[in-house]
């Protein structure tokens, strides 16, 4: 989200130094509080690698946001387009992620179900017929 938000600020012809302070006075806590010695050190005039060297990011959010806009802010190319791909990429990495886990819960749930169901199935189903075939 904090991808589409900084291509979006981009677009509308925000700087990347204004785009990352929006997003930092409105971001988490835990985002918020690594991203405002970046921002500072953006506002005095700090290099890009020297201004992320300023704060302690070990958030993957925040890693993927410095990458994403690391080529942008190097070479001055356009990079809300390269935001937006990155969100993407990350949106379809999280979807995949959130199949494989739902894919292994259906793994996980045969045996609880069948310890469950099973003994009231034969309660239910077996037990009556066998009883009905037992001569008077």
């Amino acid at each position: 989200m904090m991808l589409e938000l900084i291509g979006a600020m981009l677009d509308a012809g925000a700087g990347l130094g204004r785009s990352l302070e929006l997003v930092a006075a409105l971001a988490s806590p835990e985002l918020s509080r690594p991203l405002g010695p970046v921002v500072s050190a953006l506002a005095i005039g700090a290099d890009w690698d020297t201004a992320w060297r300023s704060s302690e990011v070990r958030s993957p959010d925040l890693l993927a946001l410095r990458d994403a806009l690391g080529f942008a802010a190097l070479t001055g190319a356009p990079s809300s387009a390269i935001l937006y791909a990155q969100a993407a990429r990350m949106r379809r990495a999280r979807f995949r992620t959130a199949e494989k886990r739902a894919a292994a819960l259906g793994v996980k749930l045969v045996l609880p179900l069948g310890l469950c169901s099973l003994p009231a199935f034969v309660c239910l189903g077996v037990v009556p017929v066998l009883l009905a075939m037992l001569p008077a």
